[in-house]
């Protein structure tokens, strides 16, 4: 077997050295989570309900989605639907760095491990340079985003709560401008992710502005629809080059 190497000699030295790696991570994770703790409290969501998700859920880019489709009246089979779509990548990355554990890495180490994987700590793990990782430094890896994440809700909750009146009637546009602060950026230098967008919003516009459309394809559904339209348009035009390719459009 191959050997390991210092950094994950005990349990100890595996932990702490995880845990200052991940930490970093961690902080630079604190304004995402104070945003989604914002509107997780413009979406009527209670202060307890948005840490459980953010525990249970921890996957940003789901749970903004998440409290999107809630706000939209979308049914909750629905937004199980979207979230575990949006999560499936954390099986592959799991299912990827599990070659790297060590042999007497039990299953509940395993899926505790998967669990809290997120991209971030997937590629620190993945570029370490130990023939194998123990369960200790990936934990420690994991836990600091995960109780960061999960805290910085609660404070993006409550902080919420001591803002004048008319800011907390008008936080409920707070969602679509996180969006489209997250959208505007990607697509500016990338015309492959500007149109696959284009794409997605006439379609959105098309089910909006037929009548029988409209009337029969849930909010939820359109979203999903439209969504996955787009991006599967996207991944058959403009398909991802591999390293040293020309870059696509």
């Amino acid at each position: 077997m191959k050997s390991k190497t210092n950094s994950n000699s005990t349990i100890a030295t595996g932990f702490i050295n995880g845990f200052k790696k991940g930490t970093p991570i961690a902080l630079c994770c604190i304004p995402g989570a104070i945003a989604f703790g914002i509107l997780a409290k413009t979406a009527s969501l209670t202060a307890w309900e948005s840490v459980f998700m953010s525990f249970i859920v921890f996957a940003g880019a789901s749970q903004f989605v998440a409290v999107n489709l809630f706000t939209l009246g979308a049914a909750i089979p629905e937004i199980l639907i979207a979230v575990g779509v949006l999560n499936m990548r954390h099986m592959m990355m799991s299912s990827s760095l599990a070659k790297k554990y060590l042999p007497n890495t039990t299953f509940l180490q395993k899926f505790w491990m998967g669990f809290e994987m997120t991209d971030e700590t997937f590629s620190l793990a993945a570029m370490q340079k130990e023939d194998y990782l123990s369960s200790e430094f990936v934990m420690g890896l994991n836990l600091p985003l995960h109780f960061t994440w999960t805290t910085a809700t609660y404070l993006g909750w409550i902080g919420t709560s001591i803002l004048p009146d008319s800011v907390q009637e008008s936080m409920g546009i707070a969602i679509f401008a996180i969006f489209m602060g997250l959208l505007i950026p990607s697509v500016r230098k990338n015309r492959a992710g500007l149109i696959v967008t284009a794409i997605a919003m006439a379609m959105s516009a098309y089910i909006k502005w037929t009548p029988f459309l409209d009337a029969t394809i849930n909010k939820g559904v359109s979203i999903m629809i439209t969504a996955g339209a787009a991006a599967l348009f996207g991944a058959i035009v403009f398909p991802r080059k591999e390293e040293g390719e020309q870059k696509p459009l």
